[in-house]
Formats: C-alpha cells, structure tokens, sequence
C-alpha cells in the first residue's frame, strides 16, 4: 500500500450504519478525511436479519460520502461484533534440536496457523500469549535458548462463518467489496488504548447498541476477550416496559437517566408526547435510574464474573476504559468504578488518530477508527500467501 492510497472500514452496528475514510500518515498514524452513518436497517443484536435492508444502509452512507464529502470507495474492512463470537486457546508444539533458532520459530508459527476451527467458524483476531520451553513457561521470545519441546500459546478470537457472510453479502449488495474482517473489541481497543495501557494490565469495554464487546491486556498482549448480547438496547426496551413507552420514548427518555442510583435525584421525567400518552405526562427520575441502574450493574457485573472465571482478573491493575455509545451514560464511569473497582474512564483516541477532533463524542468512533488502524497494518504486511498466514502476520509482525 503506498502511504498516499486511502483506506476505508465499515461498521454495520445495531444503532448505525457507519463508513470511514482515512489517509495514511505513517505506522500507527492516520487521517480520518471523512466519515458518514445512519440508523441500521435489518440489524437486531449486533446481528444482521434483513441482507436486502441492511445493504440499503451501507449504499446509504456510500452515497452521503460521495454527495457531501466526494470520496467514492470500492472496498473496505469489516468490524465484526455480535454474540456469536467465541475465543479460545491454542498450544502448538514443536520438536527441536538442542538450541531454538529462527527456523524453529518460524516453523511454530506456520503451525499454529493451523487453528483447529470448524468448518463454520472464522478466524477474526489472534494474540500471541507466550513460549514455553521443556517445561518452562512464560517465555517472551526463546530464541537462541537451549530445549527440546517448544510450545506456543495463542488467543483466538473466531466467528461464526455465516454471520460474517451475511454481512459481506449486504456490502456485496452495496457495490462494496469487503477485504477482511476484524473482532471489534479488539478494533476499539487500538484505537483508544496505549502501548503503556496493554502493558499496565487494562480492560476495554465497548458498549454498543445490540451487544457488548470486551478485551483484556496485560504485558502488551490480548489475554482475554469476549462478547455479549446485552447492549444499549437492552437497556431502552427495559425502560419501554417498565413505563409502557414506546420505543422511541424510551430512547428519549434514557438519555437523562443514570446509571447510579441517588436517592437525591428527586425531579420527574418529561415523556415526549405520542398517541400513548398526553402531552406533559412524566416519569419518576428515581424510577428511571433504577431500571438503568440493574442492567448496566448486571452488565459489568457480568464481564467481571467472566474475568474472574478465566483466571486474568488479578492482571488488570490498569483500570478500565469505557467506548461505545453507552459510554455516554450519565454516571456510567462511576457505575464501572464500583464494581471493578481501581480506575475507570472514558476512553480516549490516541496520538495516531487524528480527523475527529470536533466530533461530538470521538469514543462513540472508536471501533471504526481502530478498524481502519488495523486495515492500515494488515495493508502494510500483506501477504502474497494464504489469507489465514496474512492475517496471522499482522498480529505478529516480525515472523
């Protein structure tokens, strides 16, 4: 890729359709020269179920990029998400002969691009978590170091073939070519998280609208990551039920909930007028905040249960950065603080983004951002190999 070709990433969310267009600057560093998005059509839980109406909001947004900003794309990366994906870890082994050497490495890593995935699942992102050698573990990089076993851990992150399929066919439908996909907690995290907070031992949670990504990192590496189907949605229809609204009230009226719970808030709760209800009618403000306050402290309750089950709790002493639209919640950071506990806030772009300074609320973008962080690396090391090697070269460079 030369530094001056743009690149491109789509996000077919829940909540919004979004497309973003970034110029290289270097490694690490890109542009965002434009961006468009719209409310998705056929989408429910981070999970596409109309290919007809979910491409019609990819054309949409081709087509505002072209009218309003003048770019015309062919082909993008695709962030992946939804409650579909699943992570797992791999040792491969390999014999050698008194001493590792480069061959050796090399020859470990081309087998572990073997990842044992059935036939309906897909491969979205690896992490390298470590060497072992004749029974010593923990090793960095074994090179030149005397054994006989070696081992290589690695974190997969896959999807199911289908899902990502269905979302390449609404592109495909676009006139969009897709040229890879990506996990899209992993896709946030890039975007928001530095090589200081991988090391430090952080977890990133990126709230969106049909489900919940997270992913932890701990001496620079991916070591945990899941996904679930419990997103902002979730928590508009329980505000829809909890005081018979309708959809669009209940999105209405969520915004001036919060997610702590303070017996101080005393005031009520405008509910727009519809044919459900007479103009002026109102809402406990108390009321309000518990229905938000039990899912979202489910919700991070959930997550943490989930780190603790996979033995990586105690590593994260970095804290906790919050993306995603449900970042926006009034209090949410408190909220998370009190259940993980250490610090927790609101993340924020690194240095090699840049184009969204003006934007609104800039952690709402993270995961097309890191999309285009990651499509900007993959482009870079591009493989003349199989697809699977070149998507396991970009995420261990150097091999």
């Amino acid at each position: 890729m030369n530094l001056s070709d743009p690149i491109a990433a789509l996000e077919i969310g829940t909540s919004r359709t979004v497309i973003a267009i970034a110029e290289p600057l270097g490694p690490g560093r890109i542009s965002i020269v434009a961006y468009g998005d719209i409310p998705s059509s056929g989408v429910r839980k981070s999970q596409i179920t109309d290919i007809g109406q979910a491409g019609v909001s990819v054309s949409s947004v081709l087509k505002r990029l072209e009218s309003e900003n003048g770019y015309s794309i062919g082909r993008a990366a695709l962030a992946v998400s939804g409650p579909q994906i699943r992570v797992k870890q791999l040792v491969t082994q390999w014999q050698v002969d008194k001493t590792v050497t480069e061959n050796d490495l090399t020859e470990i890593y081309n087998r572990s691009c073997d990842t044992g995935l059935e036939d309906d699942r897909t491969l979205l992102d690896v992490a390298e978590l470590g060497y072992g050698l004749d029974g010593l573990d923990g090793i960095a990089s074994p090179k030149g170091m005397s054994g006989r076993l070696l081992k290589l851990r690695t974190l997969v992150v896959h999807g199911a073939k289908a899902r990502v399929e269905d979302a390449r066919a609404a592109a495909t439908a676009a006139k969009l070519e897709i040229s890879d996909a990506y996990f899209a907690g992993r896709c946030a995290a890039e975007a928001v998280l530095s090589p200081e907070d991988k090391a430090a031992g952080t977890l990133l949670i990126d709230l969106g609208g049909g489900s919940t990504s997270y992913v932890a990192f701990a001496d620079g590496r991916m070591i945990h990551a899941g996904v679930l189907g419990v997103g902002g949605d979730h928590v508009t229809n329980d505000v829809r039920l909890a005081f018979s609204l309708s959809q669009s009230q209940a999105e209405t009226v969520k915004r001036s909930a919060s997610a702590i719970f303070s017996p101080e808030r005393t005031g009520r709760v405008e509910i727009p007028a519809s044919l459900m209800s007479a103009e002026g009618a109102t809402i406990s403000m108390r009321a309000l905040d518990t229905v938000v306050n039990a899912r979202m402290g489910e919700l991070f309750s959930v997550v943490r249960e989930e780190l603790d089950a996979a033995g990586v709790l105690h590593r994260l002493t970095g804290g906790v950065v919050l993306t995603g639209g449900g970042a926006r919640l009034q209090n949410v950071v408190s909220l998370a603080r009190s259940i993980f506990g250490g610090a927790v806030r609101t993340g924020t772009l690194v240095p090699g983004v840049e184009g969204l300074e003006k934007d609104e609320f800039p952690p709402q973008l993270a995961t097309i951002a890191g999309t285009l962080l990651l499509e900007q690396r993959n482009s870079d090391e591009q493989s003349i190999f199989d697809p699977l090697t070149s998507i396991f070269k970009k995420f261990f460079p150097g091999k």
